[in-house]
């Protein structure tokens, strides 16, 4: 990896957006990798449109402005599809991460993308199946293994992850979000 790999991450205030940018940057930092993670807010309140940002490299980050021309989009919230800012800034050969029941292959027509690889993944189900509430940022995580398995190993993002979650939750919420990101690494569709 010689140059930065950017990612841009769409969502809204409340899902883990932010949280799951930063836990993504701590996994790969884990690999040995070097690593930014930072935020752009809007109004800061719960269910505002927010953006956030990762970039990885070989030797040191050294810019820290948001990402206008990504090598990824995550999209967090399947209620922004349709927005022109999730595609603004990309090109053939971007790679889409879409948190929807939607296929793959429908979920590229409605985002109008003819040369790009979708993943999608039912994040917010399988949240609610182990969390009782949408909290999707685990299952992107594992999506993204999946897409970029060269960056980080599903393995080792269950390693890199289970010290991250250890630190900031309880035990039985631990394995709870390791399942959500073996999860969204194993269900959905790629077109």
């Amino acid at each position: 990896m010689s140059q930065y790999f950017e990612i841009r991450w769409h969502g809204r205030g409340g899902q883990g957006t932010v949280t799951g940018a930063k836990s993504l940057a701590e996994a790969v930092q884990g690999t040995g990798k070097y690593v930014t993670a930072f935020p752009e807010y809007g109004p800061e309140r719960r269910g505002a449109p927010v953006r956030a940002f990762n970039r990885f490299a070989a030797d040191s980050v050294r810019i820290h402005t948001p990402v206008q021309n990504p090598n990824l989009v995550i999209i967090v919230d399947p209620t922004l599809i349709g927005n022109p800012q999730l595609t603004e800034g990309t090109h053939d050969g971007v790679v889409f991460i879409v948190n929807t029941e939607k296929s793959a292959e429908e979920t590229r027509k409605i985002l109008k993308l003819d040369n790009n690889t979708v993943y999608t993944v039912p994040a917010n189900r399988i949240s609610r199946e182990l969390f009782g509430r949408e909290i999707p940022n685990s299952a992107m995580l594992g999506a993204f293994a999946r897409a970029f398995p060269e960056i980080i190993s599903l393995e080792r993002l269950i390693e890199e992850s289970r010290h991250i979650f250890e630190d900031i939750l309880g035990k039985d919420l631990v394995e709870k979000n390791l399942e959500a990101v073996r999860r969204g690494h194993q269900e959905g569709d790629q077109a």
